[in-house]
Parts: structure tokens; sequence; C-alpha cells
């Protein structure tokens, strides 16, 4: 994960080449069904659906590993603020403090903090290093607390104070961020549960209503109340649903993912299991 997570910063080369691999390996599967080189288990639409998700399978995996270590980083925050207020109070400047919590766990940040403690020994101004920290992180938890340590280490003399305010406000970030997720995940298990309505939906409808009226169809005139299904088939109808369904996975998956974690990208996993789960119900439960 480690790995994947240092190719965000060339994201968009990431994507790019994602892309141009999805749309290469369409075109591919589009043409080795038409010549009928390889029998594909669904219809070209399908299968390039399919394929193009395959392709966004590690843009997803890097995205998932920068947003979980950033995301530890901001948990850990106001353990190292309670360690770091605690230091201080014992007579240790700043400077010191920061650079004694580097031999502290505190996941991701303690590596962030052991990188700052070597920049402050060779020289680099208190200041400069905390930027630096603040622009390899990039969170609003660090931005906001390492903003107010530089101003606190500005303001010089005791700063117990200080730190306790900053120590304060980052509890309260953080306890509103997790109530903030743990008030949201029952509605993404809401969009959970209306995909799974829509499949089941259109699982008894190709099973039972279609198949029935057009094995019934096949043996009556094209005049009546289904005279429009004439040259329809139940391939067919599976095939519609079944990229229905692949829709719905896609647009349901997005949308837990802004609504649990705050953006699209964080919602890809949720499409690739929506998205799997669709496939394998049509392969396995609805009429070949």
């Amino acid at each position: 994960m480690a790995g994947l997570r240092d190719l965000y910063p060339h994201k968009g080369l990431v994507y790019g080449l994602c892309s141009v691999g999805a749309v290469l390996a369409s075109i591919l599967v589009v043409y080795l069904n038409l010549a009928q080189h390889v029998a594909f288990p669904f219809s070209d639409v399908v299968m390039v659906i399919l394929v193009s998700l395959l392709f966004f399978v590690l843009p997803n995996f890097m995205e998932f590993s920068y947003q979980r270590w950033r995301q530890r980083i901001d948990d850990a925050v106001p353990a190292l603020l309670t360690d770091i207020s605690a230091n201080v109070k014992t007579g240790i400047n700043l400077d010191r403090a920061l650079e004694m919590a580097a031999d502290r766990n505190y996941g991701p940040l303690t590596i962030e903090l052991q990188r700052l403690r070597t920049q402050l020994k060779l020289g680099v101004p208190f200041e400069d290093a905390i930027n630096r920290l603040v622009k390899r992180v990039k969170t609003t938890m660090v931005k906001r607390t390492f903003g107010l340590l530089v101003q606190a280490n500005r303001a010089g003399g005791k700063v117990e104070q200080l730190l306790d305010t900053i120590q304060a406000d980052a509890n309260d970030i953080y306890l509103l961020e997790k109530e903030r997720r743990t008030s949201i995940r029952p509605y993404v298990v809401i969009i959970y549960i209306a995909f799974g309505v829509f499949l089941a939906v259109s699982v008894l409808l190709v099973d039972s209503f279609f198949t029935s009226v057009l094995q019934n169809h096949t043996q009556t005139t094209t005049t009546g109340t289904f005279g429009s299904l004439s040259g329809l088939t139940l391939p067919v109808v599976k095939d519609l649903f079944l990229q229905m369904a692949l829709i719905e996975a896609i647009f349901g998956g997005f949308g837990a993912g802004k609504l649990g974690e705050g953006s699209f990208s964080g919602g890809f996993k949720h499409v690739l299991i929506m998205a799997g789960i669709t496939v394998l119900v049509f392969y396995l439960f609805v009429t070949h």
C-alpha cells in the first residue's frame, strides 16, 4: 500500500495511462467479439464496462492508500498534542518537545515527525520545517494544528495555556469528524439496501415476468398487448437489465463514497463491490 501511496503525486499520469489502457482493451474486446474469435459471457457494452472498471482498480487502491494514510495522521494529532503539552509543562521548549515526540509511536505521523526532527537538527528554521510537514501531509487538521503551533512558538514565553487551547481545539475537530462519519454510515447502508432491492427486482422480472411473457409471445401472434415485443429475446432482456444494474452500481457506489468519505474517488471500492455482486448474481441466478 505504501508503494501505491507514493504514486499519488503522479495521479494524473496514473489516471491517464489507465484511461488509455481501458480504451484500448475495450476496442480489443469489441473486435474479438465481433470477429467471433472469443465467446464472451456478456454483450459488448457490459464487457466494456467491466474491462474499464478493472483498469481503474490500481488508481482506486492508490487513492484508498493515500486517504487512509492522511486519516491515520489526523487521528494521531490529538495524542501528539497531549504529549507535547505534557512535556512543555515540565519546562521543555516547543522545539525539543516535537523532537522528543518523534520517538513515540503515532503511526504514519511518526515518520513525518522524524523528518521534522532531522530538518531541525540540520538547522532548518522551525517555521520552515513545519511548513514542509504541512505541505507533505496536506490535511485540514495538520494545517490548522501545526499552524497554531507556529503561532505559539512565535509568541514565546510560557505557551502552556496556548497548547491547552490548541489541544482542546484539535480534540473537538476530531470528535466532530468521528461523529460525522458515524452519523453518515447508515445512509451508506441505505444505498446498499436500495441497490439490493433493485437487483432483486431485476432478477425477478427477468426470471419470472419476462420469461413467461416472451415464451407465451413466441406461441401467439404479434398482435395484442405484447405485440411490441416482437423480435425481443430473453438474452437481450437479461443484458439490458444487467446494464441497468451496472449503471446503478456505478452511481450508487460513487454516491456512497461521497456520503461516507466526502469524495467520489473514495466510492470506487463500493462500485467494485456492487458491480461484482451484480455480475455474480446475473451469471449464477438469472435465466441463461
